[in-house]
C-alpha cells in the first residue's frame, strides 16, 4: 500500500525519496540492481531527463495520482 500524500512536493518530491533511497543502497546502480531497474532509467530520472515512470515509483513505494482543482476565480 502506498502511503498518504495530498502532495508530496512538500517534502520535495519522488526525486528526493528517490535520493534518499539511492542513498541507503548505496549507489545508483545497487538501487536500480536491488529494484529491477535499469541504471540508465534511474540515472535519466535523477537527471531530469525523464519523469519517475511507475517502476521508479513503485520502487519507492508511491503512485502518480493526478487531481483537478478550480483556478482562483473561476466561476462554477
Amino acid at each position: 500500500m502506498a502511503r498518504e500524500s495530498s502532495d508530496n512536493t512538500e517534502r520535495g518530491g519522488p526525486l528526493k525519496d528517490l535520493e534518499d533511497a539511492i542513498r541507503h543502497a548505496g549507489s545508483a546502480r545497487a538501487f536500480a540492481t536491488a529494484k529491477g531497474l535499469s541504471h540508465g532509467y534511474v540515472s535519466d530520472v535523477r537527471a531530469g531527463r525523464r519523469e519517475p515512470g511507475p517502476a521508479v515509483l513503485a520502487a519507492l513505494g508511491l503512485e502518480k495520482r493526478v487531481s483537478y482543482v478550480p483556478t482562483e476565480g473561476a466561476r462554477s
